[in-house]
């Protein structure tokens, strides 16, 4: 008898069509596979659905109690978990998996609240001998002159703002002078609490998928090329508005080094099944951006057209991803 997957997508954060469009294609895809399949859009906060008027259905669960029954009445062999943002990629989900004792695809508690946290994720890197760029740290709390003070203590312009937590570019802005450093930092602070300032660097913006638990393996780099120029929610999401490059066109040992690298931060931040390290390279180092330990699986992801070019079908994708959480090795 073939395998039950619930697909957990949707969620409550900005990120959840993007989770949504994500989730029918694996869906579609362990279809394919032979799987029998379980769709289940969650929206954990039940003010958010009343918001935008959704109500349950029998593919759509509110509340966290509601998710319990659900998964109490389908009774799934492994939970592919794609959900983005809070309370989807932070590890709540999976801790409420691990105490049910239910197999889910990607990574535990601690490692999925570690690299959704852009701060933590580049401390434990850099400690583990992982290039990232210079950056400070400015909370809520912080106003006026010492904000300002702050960063120009330690960064030049221009900058980039970034919420901690956030992701798919989501309340990001480039900053070229002081005068807009304020608006730039409301900006991040209506997605989080805490705002990430890191220098603008210029180069070429590359990124590596991880497949794999203990024998886990780099995927072909890609090169990132936005005909707008900056990789922002529409570049992502939008067919057409990104060239994707496979193999990306730089040396042999950036592709070495950030292979390297990807590899390095799947084992320091705990990563199981997937992850995807992101760079930039200025023609002269390598820099870490950040990790993410659920990729998109939309039409326009990255890690998809990657493993299309190591050989992986998007069926084979989503059933190593699904044999890794069930412990097996797939490589």
């Amino acid at each position: 008898m073939a395998d039950r997957v619930m697909v957990v997508m949707g969620g409550d954060s900005t990120e959840r069509e993007v989770s949504l469009s994500s989730g029918k294609r694996v869906s579609d895809g362990l279809r394919a596979a032979g799987y029998h399949v379980v769709e289940m859009d969650v929206i954990f906060d039940p003010n958010v659905a009343a918001q935008r008027g959704l109500e349950p259905t029998p593919s759509r669960a509110v509340g966290l109690p509601d998710f319990l029954n659900r998964l109490q009445k389908h009774q799934p062999d492994v939970v592919f978990i794609i959900l983005h943002g809070a309370r989807g990629e932070d590890g709540r989900v999976q801790a409420v998996l691990d105490l049910m004792q239910i197999p889910y695809t990607g990574s535990g508690v601690l490692a999925s609240a570690l690299a959704l946290d852009k701060v933590m994720t580049k401390r434990l890197l850099k400690s583990v001998g992982v290039e990232v760029a210079p950056d400070v740290v400015i909370r809520r709390e912080e106003q006026g002159q010492a904000v300002w003070l702050k960063v120009r203590g330690t960064l030049s312009y221009p900058l980039i703002v970034k919420p901690n937590t956030q992701g798919s570019t989501i309340g990001v802005s480039r900053v070229y002078e002081e005068a807009d450093l304020v608006k730039a930092l409301e900006e991040a602070f209506r997605y989080d609490d805490c705002a990430l300032v890191e220098p603008l660097l210029s180069g070429v913006e590359l990124t590596v998928p991880v497949v794999g638990n203990r024998r886990a393996v780099a995927l072909p780099m890609v090169e990132i090329v936005p005909t707008g120029g900056f990789y922002d929610y529409h570049a992502k999401y939008t067919p057409g508005a990104t060239d994707e490059i496979i193999p990306a066109r730089v040396p042999d040992d950036v592709h070495r080094l950030c292979a390297r690298y990807a590899l390095m931060a799947h084992e320091a931040l705990g990563c199981k099944g997937m992850s995807r390290t992101d760079f930039i390279w200025n023609y002269e180092r390598v820099v870490v951006l950040e990790v993410n330990t659920l990729p998109g699986m939309t039409p326009t992801s990255l890690l998809p057209r990657s493993a299309e070019a190591f050989g992986w079908s998007f069926e084979r994708l989503v059933d190593n991803i699904v044999r890794l959480a069930k412990g097996e090795e797939v490589i």
